[in-house]
């Protein structure tokens, strides 16, 4: 089953193709989750919520298969409004919702699925793109940190410069890249692209 016959039977509310949809893509959702729910029982919530609201946005057709593939239109949708749903809630966990059937898995898969690979592939490939665009220590500086994953104090030693300039220098070498990615790119890409570099720091 291809992506658009994926979405031609979600909107149908197909059984086959709603446990197609929640086998392919239940990692990449709880991938975008784990960044704001540690809760297992609060993970499961969002989990759920997600899985209706994104039913809700195919029916509205807010899918374009000439903009991306489903797998990286899903993480940001996923990603926003995970992002909306804090701010709501303003850090408490959000209350139960409805449970969709018996389809919804209760645990995800802790190997990845293809649409999660695509859709942090592509990620990657607009933070690449922004990078390029950026001055040579801004750059460097963004590398170390979030690429090569080396701490303040490690840039601040190889650089040769105090704790406080290298805060300084990333914050500024952040601020540049956001820029970018406000001039460049949609919101909700800027907003996945955070979280990749944020991600990239963190593993």
């Amino acid at each position: 089953m291809d992506e658009l016959q994926l979405v031609q039977g979600l909107k149908a509310r197909d059984e086959g193709a709603v446990c197609a949809f929640l086998d392919r893509y239940r990692s990449l959702l709880f991938h975008c989750i784990g960044h704001f729910e540690k809760d297992p029982a609060g993970r499961d919530d969002l989990y759920q919520e997600l899985v209706l609201y994104v039913l809700e946005r195919l029916d509205a057709d807010r899918f374009d298969s000439n903009k991306g593939s489903l797998g990286t239109w899903l993480y940001r949708v996923a990603w926003c409004r995970c992002v909306d749903i804090m701010r709501r809630t303003q850090g408490t966990r959000p209350s139960r919702v409805t449970p969709v059937g018996n389809l919804v898995p209760e645990r995800p898969d802790p190997s990845p699925g293809p649409g999660e690979e695509a859709g942090v592939a592509e990620i990657g490939t607009l933070v690449r793109r922004a990078l390029i665009q950026l001055e040579g220590e801004e750059r460097s500086l963004l590398d170390l940190r979030f690429v090569q994953g080396h701490t303040l104090g490690e840039i601040s030693g190889h650089l040769g410069i105090s704790h406080e300039q290298c805060k300084y220098r990333l914050k500024r070498a952040s601020t540049a890249l956001r820029r970018v990615l406000l001039n460049d790119f949609s919101l909700e890409k800027m907003a996945d692209a955070e979280g990749y570099l944020q991600k990239s720091a963190n593993s």
